[in-house]
């Protein structure tokens, strides 16, 4: 087993300086080197952190984007033999995207669900309340996501798993954040645009206060706006930038725990510590949800080989984006 390659740290005396070098030397660790020769490449690691994650970039878009600009639910698949797929295996968890994570304090000024497909919306959401159980302090629960519109499959799905009626990724994190937190009906606090008729430009903020193990605290879905409504729905980026600026306010110094599927820490954390991190002072901490703590009937099993290098291409894409951001503060 390779050894752990941490991901950028980020508390408020964290400087940009200090960003730029932990992506150099997550992409420049040995198990991403093997793992990009076993596919015939080699990184040149003679020019910028910029230029490295480019070529990342470039070689990735030739062997593991198995997407292609669709969802990840409509990925093509791809197998391995056993050789490349134990060492693919191996290299992610090596660099954070296949491994158990804990919280690095007890205590949080927001913990945020990432939203996703429905199964993994309840699986997060389930994963934050449990954290909250076994004693981690959060005065507020957050499900962020945006007007993505549900598949027939999902919806079905969703059904399946006690949400019924979802049309929109927010009502299914709606629904997960009632049925893990056994609440009442969350209220729309605020709202803009039609998700029915554009829903890239379509957001909305809805709440509900809640008693969880003996403390008052509040829960809050909010689905943001895309950035470029002309082209695409709204990603994690816009959906946290919304949330951080429009529905918690967040300030600096503030510490917030992010929560989401082991396979998608690396690309989360670093727009995480992009938009929270330095565009807003926070402390920023990402989690991947322990699936043994989870009901069998969530479904959650392990991502295969070729959905783990796709998370690595997305990983580089968040990577270069922090890089720009963090070279314009320093």
């Amino acid at each position: 087993m390779s050894t752990p390659i941490a991901l950028p740290l980020c508390d408020p005396q964290t400087s940009p300086s200090d960003i730029v070098d932990d992506v150099d030397r997550w992409i420049g660790s040995p198990p991403l080197a093997e793992l990009v020769e076993r596919f015939s490449g080699k990184i040149d690691y003679s020019g910028t952190t910029e230029a490295t994650l480019d070529q990342l970039l470039a070689f990735s878009a030739d062997h593991w984007d198995f997407r292609g600009g669709r969802e990840r639910d409509q990925a093509r698949r791809v197998e391995f033999d056993e050789p490349t797929a134990a060492a693919i295996l191996d290299a992610v968890a090596a660099l954070g995207l296949r491994r158990d994570t804990w919280p690095r304090f007890t205590r949080y000024d927001h913990l945020v669900v990432l939203g996703g497909l429905i199964g993994g919306c309840l699986a997060r959401t389930r994963y934050a309340a449990e954290l909250i159980r076994r004693g981690i302090d959060v005065a507020e629960i957050n499900a962020i996501g945006g007007f993505r519109i549900m598949g027939e499959a999902e919806r079905v799905r969703a059904e399946e798993l006690g949400a019924p009626d979802c049309r929109f990724e927010l009502d299914g994190l709606v629904a997960a954040l009632r049925i893990v937190f056994d609440s009442g009906p969350l209220t729309t606090v605020d709202s803009g645009g039609s998700p029915d008729v554009d829903p890239p430009r379509a957001w909305s903020i809805a709440e509900q206060g809640v008693t969880f193990e003996g403390t008052d605290r509040l829960l809050r879905a909010t689905a943001g706006p895309s950035s470029q409504p002309e082209r695409r729905r709204a990603d994690t980026g816009d959906s946290m930038r919304f949330w951080a600026e429009k529905a918690a306010k967040v300030r600096p110094g503030d510490r917030v725990l992010v929560v989401t599927s082991p396979r998608f820490v690396p690309f989360q954390h670093c727009d995480a510590v992009r938009i929270l991190g330095l565009g807003y002072g926070c402390a920023i901490d990402t989690v991947g949800m322990r699936t043994e703590w989870l009901p069998d009937s969530l479904g959650m099993t392990e991502p295969a080989p070729d959905q783990y290098l796709q998370e690595l291409r997305s990983t580089f894409f968040s990577m270069r984006r922090l890089v720009d951001a963090a070279r314009q503060r320093r």
